[in-house]
């Protein structure tokens, strides 16, 4: 090249591109550079270093669009705000990320759940189930988006965290697990923005639990365990074709093997719920729940017992040509609702005067009543539950899964003689 710095337009046009891109610099703008592509294409650009120490790139523009005169002003410009503390190519990379992500906290959102479904969120990493991603837009429907979703997310303080926080507390009604249900998805999306540089800390942190919670210590008694069992036994042995209402009391027969099999397998809602024929092995006698419907995201393996077996033979009868153990109830080419087995739940404890009671209360009693009643180890019925090992190398716990299958089977055939030998109470008697 016959020349070291370009001085007129006419010198940029003779530019050649090479294999690689290269630039030459502006002869009397300080900063200011041509640079050639391999396509040909030609770009001004103006170099500077910024308040920070971090060396910047700013794009003026391409020539010959811009002509060389164009950009010795642009550039003139840009020194200037540099000088006084300005960072062009900072603001501009902001003004794309604010088009990417969105301005207000909703807008935001609506980014953080499109990360969450791959796994870049933040946090661990891992993608959100579905119905989780549908539970929190729920909670952002009906409590977050009217009193901060059009509000601008990096303007957001502490402040107006703790005071919608307590609004939600004081006038809401919610249950304290359901405020902090709330406050969660509040502190995750800010997260969601520190983890993208969109803000430099998360103003919700220590906010999303104003109220204290209940601790998580519900069971049903052994009288409560028979009043469901037989509920639940006898809906199984309903017709098929009785229509039943899912609004009503009475459980349908889908229904009730569903929740006898839950009783039984002491496995959460969802896992029972979701069941699929081809999760089930009748010769080797066990379910392999797959760890992208487990909770701890592992593969979890639950022993047949004859109980269990005859439940599924039911269910099969039932529902012949469905790849689900348990359709959904309504004729949708689905599995039963995970939340209809809670629900069937709080109709039969109102119905049969048992208090409040969930699925997951049979799972806190059938693990108690096997460690303090029965001495099964505290392992194996973590085992059984489904919960992941905390101790020794993931391998070996991964092995665990299949070697602790006798113990899990003979806790399951316990905990089944239990069921089967507990009576209701006579106060409790009258309703069956």
């Amino acid at each position: 090249m016959s020349f070291v710095r370009i001085t007129t337009d006419r010198q940029i046009s003779t530019l050649k591109p090479g294999t690689k891109p290269f630039e030459v610099g502006i002869d009397k703008s300080r900063g200011l550079c041509v640079r050639v592509f391999p396509t040909g294409a030609k770009q001004f650009e103006y170099r500077y270093v910024a308040l920070n120490g971090s060396r910047r790139r700013h794009k003026l523009g391409t020539y010959p669009g811009l002509s060389l005169a164009e950009a010795r002003v642009k550039a003139a410009l840009l020194g200037v705000q540099v000088t006084s503390g300005v960072d062009p190519a900072a603001e501009r990379l902001a003004e794309r990320e604010r088009a990417r992500n969105g301005d207000t906290f909703s807008e935001l959102a609506e980014s953080y759940w499109k990360a969450a479904k791959i796994g870049l969120h933040g946090g661990r990493k891992r993608p959100k189930r579905a119905s989780t991603i549908e539970t929190e837009r729920l909670w952002w429907r009906n409590h977050i988006a009217p009193k901060l979703g059009q509000r601008r997310f990096e303007e957001l303080k502490r402040a107006d965290i703790k005071i919608f926080m307590r609004e939600l507390a004081t006038d809401s009604g919610l249950a304290p697990a359901s405020i902090a249900s709330v406050g969660a998805v509040v502190q995750a999306v800010l997260g969601f923005a520190v983890h993208e540089d969109r803000l430099d800390a998360n103003p919700a942190i220590g906010l999303a639990r104003p109220l204290a919670l209940t601790s998580r210590d519900r069971m049903f008694g052994d009288a409560a365990l028979a009043v469901i069992w037989n509920a639940a036994s006898t809906a199984s042995r309903r017709s098929c074709d009785v229509k039943i209402d899912e609004s009503h009391a009475r459980l349908a027969p889908a229904m009730g093997l569903a929740i006898r099999l839950l009783m039984l397998t002491l496995t959460r809602r969802s896992e029972v719920a979701g069941a699929r024929w081809a999760e089930f092995d009748m010769t080797a006698r066990h379910w392999t729940i797959p760890g992208d419907r487990a909770k701890a995201k592992h593969l979890h393996v639950v022993p047949l017992t004859d109980r269990m077996l005859e439940i599924l033979a039911q269910a099969k009868a039932l529902h012949p040509d469905s790849v689900y153990v348990f359709p959904a109830l309504k004729g949708k080419k689905d599995h039963l609702d995970a939340h209809a087995i809670t629900r069937a739940f709080a109709r039969m404890c109102s119905r049969y005067e048992l208090g409040a009671g969930s699925p997951h209360d049979v799972r806190r009693s059938g693990a108690t009543t096997l460690v303090g009643r029965y001495g099964v180890s505290r392992l194996v019925v973590g085992m059984l539950l489904g919960h992941t090992a905390r101790e020794g190398a993931a391998a070996t716990s991964i092995y665990d899964r299949h070697t602790y299958l006798p113990e899990k089977r003979q806790a399951l055939e316990i905990w089944a003689d239990h069921l089967a030998a507990i009576e209701p109470a006579p106060r409790l008697s009258r309703f069956l």
